[in-house]
């Protein structure tokens, strides 16, 4: 299965800390926030591991499909209320990516010593970087969209979802080979290591946006989480 691994990782020092938009971040925050993220530079290692599969049917809550590459291999996801948001997708390309373990470590080393502000920054970078996945995703599905005129859904993850807990990924993982990227899903559903997400995007005629957007709008949080991703214009 295909492997994304030339992911480009670009963070500026306002996207690791939270900030209400009004008051000016102080100089020595900044300084942090560039300390961590040159640091993070040398831990992360992005990457993510994908396939292609054929939508054969959205019923209620749950969506058939088979793998493009074998039709015999087939699978069904309980995605929950929203499976309604695949039922314009034709395809659906689902995906696992990860930063890698080093930054979790070294994040833990700085607890470990107490230096709590470096390691939040560290930590808050390693999520900015994990969302630059989610980006290069989101740009290959997009351009295969494009390429036979068709949309784009949002993009659908098991318990950011509303509907759909975090429970899904058993599933959705064993569509792909996690291990070709160094990921593990544990007993509780999480996968490790802990920068790692799971997706999927459908795409098709029935979408008229042609931008990958967020399902931020379902969530409890929305109006409060710092990382909210809005829709494109």
């Amino acid at each position: 299965m295909p492997i994304l691994t030339d992911i480009p990782v670009a963070l500026s020092p306002e996207e690791i800390i939270p900030s209400n938009g009004r008051t000016p971040i102080r100089p020595a925050l900044l300084r942090d926030a560039e300390e961590a993220i040159k640091l993070g530079e040398t831990l992360w290692q992005p990457r993510a591991v994908y396939d292609w599969f054929e939508v054969q049917a959205v019923e209620g809550e749950r969506v058939k499909s088979s793998l493009s590459s074998d039709p015999g291999h087939e699978a069904e996801l309980q995605i929950g209320p929203k499976a309604d948001l695949l039922e314009g997708a034709e395809r659906v390309l689902v995906s696992v990516g990860t930063i890698g373990p080093e930054l979790e470590v070294h994040v833990a080393e700085l607890h470990e010593s107490r230096e709590t502000l470096k390691a939040y920054m560290l930590d808050s970078a390693g999520v900015v970087a994990l969302g630059a996945i989610g980006e290069a995703v989101r740009c290959l599905v997009e351009e295969a969209a494009a390429d036979r005129d068709w949309g784009v859904s949002p993009g659908l993850s098991p318990g950011s979802l509303v509907g759909w807990p975090l429970r899904g990924q058993r599933d959705l993982c064993a569509l792909l080979p996690l291990d070709s990227i160094g990921v593990r899903l544990n007993k509780y559903t999480v996968l490790e290591p802990h920068k790692s997400t799971s997706g999927l995007v459908g795409l098709g005629p029935g979408y008229d946006t042609h931008h990958v957007g967020s399902v931020c709008k379902y969530c409890d949080l929305s109006q409060t989480c710092w990382r909210r991703r809005e829709d494109p214009s």
